[in-house]
């Protein structure tokens, strides 16, 4: 499916917005007073400014755009939504999960300011999320508290706990994926998936989207989830495909060929979603173009 405006170009759409997105970022950064500050804000500091592409955030941006609203007034939920999937990537390096010495090609939070103060900062990424969905909407509480119900949702059992979970079974070799359907790959997806769909749906509720819009970018979100993941293991598995056996991805059990044809179906629904329950406007471009790109990036 090809989108029909013209002269819409997601980068340039991220190039605007992401000055906005880095002032807010500071602007709202949970740090902790100089009177007991030891390394803690040098730490959030190094967590957040690590070189993020801030997707996440922009998803915010164009969520609410997407439904008509302004993205000048989401801007604290994206910054929210930055501050949960940083939290999310501190947990997910430490020694009791993946035990990752980098990221982003950098030195892991925990390898150089110590495991004890990477959780601390991650809890408090978390503990600061919660109450930006409020900033802007204080004269709309019902949106406001169903915006801070979406971050309780994605963080829980059914969200990053859950996910983790799954990747700590299969470090283990718990054998939780025990054969190639692509459902239970969308569960191995869980916080990727989780976290998109927070992205998307938090922007369009504080900008007030009915159910049937949010459970459209909801399924669009799944779709969306489940293409990066598999964009990622086919990237991983070019790399270094011996490294990810153990992963029993769908990649790895499929091959590429089948691998990077279920990535194109993905993708197609995922733009039959966005184009058969919206209206056309930049918003729904770019997110058509995010879609593509997913299906044709190799780094």
């Amino acid at each position: 499916m090809k989108e029909s405006i013209k002269n819409t170009d997601l980068r340039l759409y991220v190039e605007r917005q992401k000055p906005q997105i880095e002032n807010a970022l500071r602007e709202y950064l949970p740090l902790a007073p100089a009177s007991i500050e030891t390394q803690f804000n040098e730490a959030t500091r190094y967590a957040l400014f690590s070189g993020g592409k801030r997707l996440r955030p922009v998803l915010t941006l164009l969520g609410a755009e997407l439904v008509g609203g302004k993205s000048d007034l989401v801007l604290p939920p994206a910054v929210a939504v930055e501050f949960v999937h940083t939290s999310s990537l501190i947990f997910d390096d430490l020694p009791c999960m993946d035990n990752a010495n980098e990221r982003r090609g950098k030195t892991s939070l925990h390898e150089k300011f110590g495991e004890g103060l990477a959780v601390l900062v991650a809890i408090g990424f978390l503990n600061a999320s919660y109450g930006l969905v409020f900033a802007n909407h204080r004269e709309m509480p019902e949106r406001a508290m169903q915006a801070h119900a979406e971050i309780v949702e994605c963080v829980g059992a059914a969200g990053m706990v859950g996910g983790q979970s799954i990747d700590l079974a299969l470090a283990k070799g718990a054998g939780v994926i025990k054969h190639s359907d692509f459902e239970t790959e969308s569960i191995r997806n869980l916080k990727t998936s989780a976290l998109m769909r927070l992205a998307l749906r938090i922007g369009a509720i504080l900008a007030g989207a009915n159910y049937l819009e949010l459970a459209n970018l909801s399924r669009f979100a799944e779709l969306l989830g489940d293409a990066y993941q598999l964009s990622d293991d086919l990237i991983d598995f070019e790399e270094d495909g011996e490294l990810f056996e153990t992963n029993k991805t769908f990649a790895i059990n499929e091959g590429q060929d089948s691998a990077r044809l279920k990535l194109k179906t993905i993708v197609e629904e995922a733009k039959r979603v966005l184009i058969e329950n919206f209206p056309s406007n930049e918003a729904r471009s770019c997110l058509i173009q995010l879609t593509d790109y997913l299906a044709e990036r190799k780094v």
